[in-house]
């Protein structure tokens, strides 16, 4: 029996099955080639921070060493080699630069736990420490005049925002036995510590600092004073709703576009608003807060807006701003230094990272944070919801 008649025999007994078979096996051949021969490329993967963290801390922050532990420990080609270019190195005590690809990465890892991040605000590159954001402080007047009268002038005024950095360092001291694991779940242990702190702090700074002893100026002190409205002391729901839509109604009357409102509130709050039942016992606002919204517009918890303001220390706030007119100016690369030696306050004492056989990786932001139209934003302050 020839091939040809075999073939034919074997079609006749498995019928409509044989197209499906030899189509499955040219796939698998066109594979097989593909891999053998054309090498065809491999999805490159997304740089891996907590990798580069741990390789610099154990070369001790020198790149050459760090890559090549890279390339030794975990085969990382990547990291090697973002670790051995000329921008690495800032000179002297370990310092190195994070790649701009990496610190894309490290920001997007800053993102979900930053609620400022989260809101979207316009965030600018400032490469030479400073940027000057012009804005309009007054517009042009238009009336109706009667025949033969004159047109009195009127012109636009104009000023401007000026960005300065600020500078944000952080230190996480990491055990040596963690650098030296190959395991995925330390390089996310190494991530998560350093944007865990960086994020806490950077979001205290945009949200409340007055922009005093070297920190950023936040919401709070951005904001307008006629736009800052004390919350009713009686707090039922006809009230809570006035002061949610007192707090809109501000932006509204000051003609904000609305592009990207939202709300920023404590977890207070957020608990007591979804709690919160009209007086047949149905929830009020919890269906709509579960998908994200208040009145519609997005809101953020954080626990950076404090619920233990005022003179009997339970007074909190509620921020409503158009995250449009919120701008973060900051340098696209993070500084990392590294010390096996070095010491370190813990919250209670100063202890040596050599003695408890750690590395201390420092990690340096340069930022500010303006709001660049002080009444596109909106406080109601007092907030006693659920104290």
């Amino acid at each position: 029996m020839t091939k040809e008649e075999l073939q034919s025999l074997i079609k006749e007994v498995v019928g409509s099955e044989w197209e499906n078979i030899m189509a499955k096996q040219n796939e698998n051949n066109q594979k097989w080639m593909e891999q053998l021969f054309l090498r065809k490329e491999v999805k490159k993967e997304k740089p891996n921070v907590g990798r580069l963290i741990r390789a610099l801390a154990a070369g001790k922050g020198d790149p050459d060493k760090a890559a090549h532990f890279a390339k030794k420990q975990w085969g990382d080609e990547e990291i090697a080699k973002a670790l051995t270019t000329s921008t690495g190195e800032t000179g002297g005590g370990g310092g190195f630069l994070v790649p701009e690809e990496y610190s894309t990465e490290l920001i997007e890892y800053l993102r979900p736990l930053s609620v400022i991040r989260s809101m979207n605000p316009v965030i600018v590159p400032m490469p030479v420490g400073s940027i000057s954001i012009p804005a309009m402080t007054g517009g042009a007047t238009a009336e109706y005049i009667g025949e033969g009268s004159n047109i009195r002038v009127s012109q636009p005024a104009f000023g401007q925002i000026k960005l300065t950095w600020k500078k944000l360092a952080t230190l996480v001291p990491i055990s040596n036995d963690l650098i030296r694991f190959s395991s995925p779940q330390a390089d996310a242990i190494v991530r998560d510590d350093l944007v865990a702190a960086m994020a806490q702090r950077e979001d205290a700074a945009f949200i409340r600092d007055d922009g005093t002893n070297d920190t950023p100026k936040g919401l709070r002190y951005w904001i307008a004073g006629d736009n800052i409205i004390p919350a009713n002391g009686t707090v039922n729901l006809a009230n809570v709703a006035i002061d949610l839509g007192k707090a809109i109604l501000a932006l509204e009357e000051n003609n904000i576009k609305f592009l990207r409102p939202g709300w920023l509130i404590s977890p207070r709050t957020k608990y007591y608003l979804t709690t919160l039942t009209d007086d047949n016992g149905n929830y009020v606002f919890k269906d709509e807060m579960a998908g994200g919204t208040l009145l519609n517009f997005p809101f953020a918890v954080t626990s950076q807006i404090p619920s233990n303001l005022g003179d009997g220390a339970n007074e909190s706030e509620v921020y409503f701003v158009d995250f449009a007119d919120a701008i973060i100016g900051e340098s696209s690369l993070v500084e990392l230094a590294v010390s096996e030696e070095a010491a370190y306050y813990n919250g209670t004492s100063v202890v040596a990272a050599f003695s408890l056989d750690q590395t201390v990786i420092r990690a340096i932001a340069r930022h500010d944070f303006a709001l660049r139209r002080s009444v596109a934003g909106a406080v109601l302050t007092g907030v006693k919801w659920g104290a």
